[in-house]
């Protein structure tokens, strides 16, 4: 069972030993955490690396000393995460003391360090460095626990380490309503795996608005003037992102969008003629549907017969979601309107004339 650090007698302290009390911290800080502890002879090794000496009571009276400057019980109208909440215990059982409370929760670390890992916006070196920035608050002993807690499959990481700098341009350009410009990338066969400038190199002009993480990939939601639409475009395959000194446009045909149907609109089904979509599934599939259609944004879910369910959702009617629906084999069908059944019917013919031509 532990038991909280007793505070001693206070002694005086030796000129250059002033820093003792910040090491002792830090030492707890990237040593110990609810399962590991240290002795106070592994503390005064430490310090003597610096060339301080001290004994176990001095030790006590700093750790003491730091907890009553961080103490998590003031009477301050203090907002709770706003309070640093640290707290050291002495540990009978392992006869040493341990960090028990640190401002962020480990599993909340642990859920950063999983979002940069499934990240592929990130190159390997920039997931490696913020994961680096994350173990900063915690032991050595959780920093060794993310790296190999966590394997992500299918996760390749992007090749193009300017993410971080086109993101704080966009950011930038986004706050003051400004243009950007910049060159996008894209796969040939010709280029063996590396990406080439779209468009023979010639420079995008647009005006950007919005951000968008999906599926691992970040997206500029951004206006086109000439096509007078809105578009999207992975920031991982924008290169010489620069500002522009034109003012933004597309205010109005942004302040039009609904963005968590647009997103999901966009993203699920890709880009098409919006419908409104009847289509029947076997209730097995409903989470699966859910998933891909979403709840709550205009999508609407009616029991059927004892076997089946009717979901009604505005679709971006393309080759794309007729394949999403091939993929459901006799456990979905369309059923209205004429013209998405229509769709699908001549989907199927084509796909089924490819394969008797031959």
């Amino acid at each position: 069972m532990a038991s909280t650090i007793k505070n001693s007698d206070q002694g005086g302290r030796r000129e250059g030993q002033k820093y003792k009390s910040l090491l002792v911290w830090q030492y707890l800080l990237k040593n110990t955490d609810e399962n590991h502890a240290v002795t106070s002879t592994e503390i005064k090794e430490h310090l003597e690396k610096y060339g301080i000496t001290a004994d176990r009571h001095s030790i006590v009276r700093d750790i003491q000393a730091m907890q009553e400057l961080l103490a998590n019980d003031t009477d301050a109208e203090i907002d709770d995460r706003e309070r640093l909440r640290y707290e050291v215990i002495y540990d009978t059982k392992s006869h040493g003391y341990k960090m028990i409370s640190r401002p962020y929760d480990f599993e909340e670390l642990r859920l950063l360090a999983e979002c940069i890992n499934s990240a592929k916006f990130l190159t390997k070196r920039q997931a490696e460095d913020l994961k680096e920035l994350i173990g900063e608050f915690c032991s050595n002993a959780q920093v060794a626990e993310l790296e190999n807690e966590v394997y992500c499959v299918g996760r390749a990481k992007t090749s193009n380490k300017y993410v971080m700098g086109s993101m704080l341009t966009i950011h930038t350009a986004i706050r003051e309503k400004k243009k950007i410009k910049f060159k996008y990338l894209k796969y040939t066969l010709q280029s063996k795996g590396e990406q080439v400038e779209r468009r023979k190199g010639a420079d995008y002009i647009l005006s950007p608005f919005r951000l968008i993480v999906n599926e691992g990939n970040y997206y500029l939601l951004a206006y086109d003037g000439k096509k007078e639409k809105m578009l999207t475009f992975r920031i991982d395959r924008m290169k010489e992102v620069k500002a522009y000194d034109e003012p933004r446009e597309g205010e109005r045909v942004f302040a039009e969008i609904d963005m968590n149907t647009y997103t999901q609109r966009v993203f699920s089904m890709f880009n098409g003629e919006q419908k409104r979509v009847m289509i029947r599934f076997t209730n097995d599939r409903l989470d699966t549907v859910v998933d891909r259609l979403g709840i709550n944004n205009g999508t609407t879910y009616l029991a059927d017969d004892p076997s089946h369910f009717i979901a009604v959702a505005d679709i971006e009617v393309s080759d794309q979601f007729y394949s999403w629906i091939c993929g459901f084999r006799k456990k979905a069908t369309i059923l209205s309107p004429v013209e998405v059944v229509d769709g699908m019917k001549k989907f199927l013919n084509d796909i089924a004339g490819r394969y008797e031509n031959e």
